[in-house]
């Protein structure tokens, strides 16, 4: 019996890769906990809603995010930290890649970041698509920082999605 090999489409592709970057709730609390200590934080506080299976929040006291960046923070290969290869090797951030949020709108049932810098008078509340492409922002009340709230993680993958329901009490341990 002989199988037929296939090219899979891009959005598969774009739900795989996603899920080697963030695999289970740690490491996704670790990408948002280390946003924040980048962007300045000296107070970071992680809500999980249902374990995390409903929602993950990371909200931060750090510098927000300045209105120029908004619809870059989470397209893949969007990052503050690097401009070239080389700069890898002067890298003294934690998040540097690009990665992590776009992998977060990726895998999950809702992606949104409510953010404030110095300066500003009202916060924004951003909302993003799938692939991390800004879908909308409204001025909302907030203190300088930043929040992330990811909705329904791992939604895409119906299987690693059934396997962290089934775990999470033990992820959050």
């Amino acid at each position: 019996m002989s199988s037929s090999i296939w090219k899979l489409d891009t959005v598969s592709v774009h739900r795989i890769c996603a899920g080697q970057v963030v695999v289970d709730l740690a490491s996704a609390v670790k990408e948002l906990v280390e946003n924040a200590i980048d962007a300045g934080a000296t107070s970071v506080e992680v809500k999980l809603k249902e374990f995390g299976g409903e929602s993950i929040e990371v909200s931060d006291n750090g510098g927000g995010v300045a209105p120029e960046n908004y619809a870059g923070i989470a397209m893949k290969h969007h990052t503050s930290k690097l401009s070239t290869f080389e700069g890898l090797t002067s890298v003294t951030s934690f998040g540097f890649r690009g990665e992590a949020l776009n992998a977060l709108c990726e895998l999950s049932g809702g992606f949104s970041v409510t953010t404030r810098q110095a300066g500003e008078a009202v916060g924004t509340a951003l909302t993003f698509t799938r692939d991390g492409s800004l879908a909308s922002k409204k001025a909302v009340a907030r203190a300088v920082g930043t929040t992330v709230l990811v909705e329904r993680i791992f939604e895409v993958l119906p299987v690693r999605r059934g396997e962290f329901l089934r775990t999470v009490k033990k992820q959050v341990g």
